[in-house]
């Protein structure tokens, strides 16, 4: 698979193309970020960051096969700002020559191939490169790293960097001569550096260190370790499914399919209007909420090298300038901030979390000989025998993380129940006992601590280790790898696999689901007591009023699994979605991104039930920055541009098969201010938000 088709995927929500965009490149972008950073921690932050803006910056690429190239000006630019962070004097055009403001900067020979071969251990290379990077200062390094690896033009750069052109030739000519002085003090200290040109010996190298990180694993161990962090706002938001939609003012139907990461949480950044129409013209204009303290604060965001203007409206020279100094204020602080309530697993948390109290050696126990899928479905009794033989057989060559107690005199295998029962617990309920044993005589018994039963011997053998675990109040993620050997038919393979807990009623996490870690989670939250009937006689207002107020006080069933803790207030609206004459109660929890307010919605609905109705929540959620009404009937519209192109696309959002669901493809495309554009704003009210505060909005309500 090209760039071209992994890019096309990734836009039309398939998260095989995000996945093969990541695994083409993290390599080499992560040791570019190592040298720009010179610490590998920060790299990290560095690399995550840029992943996150440029997945969520996807439509504006233009040419897909220069995805290499766009993300590694992403990482300089992320770098960029994290270093001038450290020292806002950094990247400036302070203390340039001016002697040198016009030279050309003129390009060594720099291909390895024309030059004497050269042969160094590891260790050399190491030292090597430390030695010559340290000689570089902040601005010189990435120039010279953007330049040189990553094949950026000095106006790029310059772009980049937010200087002139000149500033990023004297800091290029300025680091060769530093690499040239280093290189000749290396050699009077004994390093034999050939014949080489310094920048040349430079980038062979980085090459050279690079190739040896990559054989050793440390460039894969690295990449396993961020890829959770950078896909952990999309598995926490728990993608919602969508579904197709035909022509406008049709229903929505066909089956629901899963959505891609980037239909929710942070992949929302790139810029929506909210829709305003004026009379006479339906010109629509952007009206950005900038902060919940300023809803209709209109805010010129930062804007990346390689992409085009925002439109906004104009703005007073006072608002201007202090837009100018906030803009110069955030240009030091990362973009992207990582949702706030994840928390990182360290070892001691998975005893104390974990429900059975497992280590976390046991719960890789459990992912390698426990159940390989988990539907919802449960579990029949020939899965607890398989559970129980494999859990037992293995263990021998695993740390014998279940104790054996020998063979009975008729070669019945003994086991401590215990152990077996809290490897279970980390999955299911089923414990074995005295009470639900088999009693026959070569079945299953319990006597005591003792399990005994005749075990077969596995045709394979299995190994999971976890690369990386994150959790909520709501929901843990466990990212490890899994390694499969099957001895009779000599199957063998690798997969990268995902293990979602949630809380019991005891506080500790027991596995709900286990997948392949590039298949999304589906969306489903709705409750046994949502749905509930209300009693005889309720109003669709009272059954709202109530539903604002459990939203309000966070109670089980009204809370916004998405987004968790993020939420920063609540808003709603009221529309009849579904045509059916009932309207729908739209509740959106409002979070921030970037300089953006967005809304995670959930619909509520109430049916008729003798002279009353009754509450009907809807399962699903979905994010937004902006929505409007139908003006058919059918469901919402969700209102998308690209800030770079104009280009404008429109996704109907619905009630299908009961469940809340938004099409993966765009209904409507134009562009911003066309006639189509217009014609869509004539024809569709935008949504009339009100603060969860008032009731006023449910004043039209009987």
């Amino acid at each position: 698979m090209d760039y071209t088709e992994a890019v096309t995927l990734a836009l039309a929500g398939d998260e095989r193309g995000y996945g093969v965009l990541y695994q083409r490149t993290y390599q080499s972008k992560y040791y570019l970020a190592i040298q720009y950073m010179k610490n590998e921690e920060a790299a990290k932050d560095v690399l995550q960051d840029a992943y996150i803006k440029a997945f969520a910056k996807l439509e504006t690429l233009e040419n897909p096969e220069a995805f290499s190239e766009w993300l590694g000006m992403i990482v300089a630019n992320t770098a960029k700002n994290m270093l001038k962070k450290k020292n806002p004097l950094l990247f400036s055009d302070v203390a340039v020559d001016e002697n040198d403001e016009n030279f050309e900067y003129q390009i060594e020979d720099e291909n390895i191939d024309n030059q004497p071969e050269t042969a160094y251990t590891r260790q050399e290379t190491q030292e090597l490169v430390h030695e010559l990077i340290d000689s570089l200062s902040e601005e010189q390094r990435v120039c010279i790293l953007m330049f040189h690896i990553e094949g950026a033009s000095i106006s790029e750069i310059a772009e980049t960097l937010n200087c002139s052109d000149n500033t990023v030739k004297s800091r290029l000519n300025y680091g060769r001569k530093n690499l040239k002085a280093k290189a000749e003090e290396l050699q009077k200290k004994g390093y034999k550096l050939y014949s080489i040109a310094p920048v040349t010996l430079f980038l062979y190298l980085l090459h050279s260190e690079e190739t040896a990180m990559a054989a050793d694993g440390t460039l894969v161990a690295a990449g396993k370790v961020m890829q959770p962090k950078i896909f952990f706002p999309f598995e926490a938001a728990k993608g919602a499914g969508v579904s197709a939609v035909g022509s406008a003012g049709g229903n929505i139907a066909g089956a629901t399919v899963k959505s891609g990461f980037f239909h929710t949480a942070i992949g929302k950044m790139t810029i929506v209007l909210i829709g305003t129409c004026i009379t006479g013209s339906a010109v629509l204009f952007g009206v950005i909420q900038a902060s919940s303290k300023s809803a209709e604060a209109t805010v010129q965001e930062e804007i990346m090298p390689e992409e085009g203007n925002v439109m906004t409206r104009e703005t007073p020279a006072a608002e201007q300038t202090a837009a100018a100094e906030d803009k110069a204020a955030e240009e030091t602080t990362p973009e992207v901030e990582e949702v706030p309530s994840m928390t990182e697993m360290k070892e001691e948390d998975y005893t104390s979390l974990i429900k059975g109290n497992l280590t976390r050696e046991e719960i890789e126990y459990v992912f390698a000989y426990g159940p390989q899928e988990m539907s919802g479905q449960g579990f029949a009794d020939s899965d607890y025998l398989n559970f129980l033989n494999l859990f037992c057989v293995c263990s021998k060559n695993d740390g014998n993380i279940v104790k054996d107690y020998g063979n009975t005199s008729n070669w019945a295998s003994q086991y401590s129940v215990e152990d077996v029962n809290r490897l279970f617990s980390s999955f299911t309920d089923y414990q074995y006992s005295e009470e639900n044993d088999s009693e026959a005589e070569y079945g299953i018994n319990v006597d005591g601590e003792i399990i005994r039963f005749f075990p077969a011997t596995p045709a394979h053998e299995a190994k999971a280790v976890i690369t990386a675990a994150y959790y909520t109040d709501t929901q843990m993620d466990i990212y490890y790898t899994y390694d499969y050997k099957n001895y009779d038919s000599k199957e063998e393979y690798t997969k990268d696999r995902i293990a979602i807990l949630k809380p019991q009623e005891d506080g500790k996490y027991q596995i709900i689901e286990i997948r392949d870690a590039s298949v999304p989670v589906a969306s489903d939250t709705q409750t046994e007591e949502q749905t509930k009937p209300a009693e005889d006689g309720q109003s669709i207002k009272s059954i709202y009023e109530g539903v604002l107020q459990a939203v309000k006080n966070q109670e089980s069933g009204y809370t916004f699994p998405n987004i968790g803790t993020s939420a920063i207030g609540y808003e709603y609206f009221l529309a009849d979605i579904n045509n059916d004459g009932i309207q729908e109660l739209i509740v959106g929890a409002c979070f921030e991104e970037d300089v953006f307010i967005c809304h995670d919605c959930r619909v509520f609905s109430c049916e008729k039930t003798g002279s009353g109705y009754a509450l009907k929540a809807i399962p699903g959620e979905e994010m937004s920055l902006s929505l409007f009404v139908s003006g058919d009937g059918n469901g919402l519209f969700e209102y998308e541009l690209a800030r770079g192109t104009g280009k404008v696309r429109v996704y109907r959002m619905g009630i299908d098969t009961g469940t809340l669901v938004r099409q993966s493809n765009a209904e409507y495309q134009f562009t911003m201010g066309d006639d189509q554009n217009n014609q869509f704003a004539n024809a569709n009210s935008v949504a009339a938000w009100t603060d969860i505060s008032s009731m006023d909005g449910l004043s039209g309500l009987g």
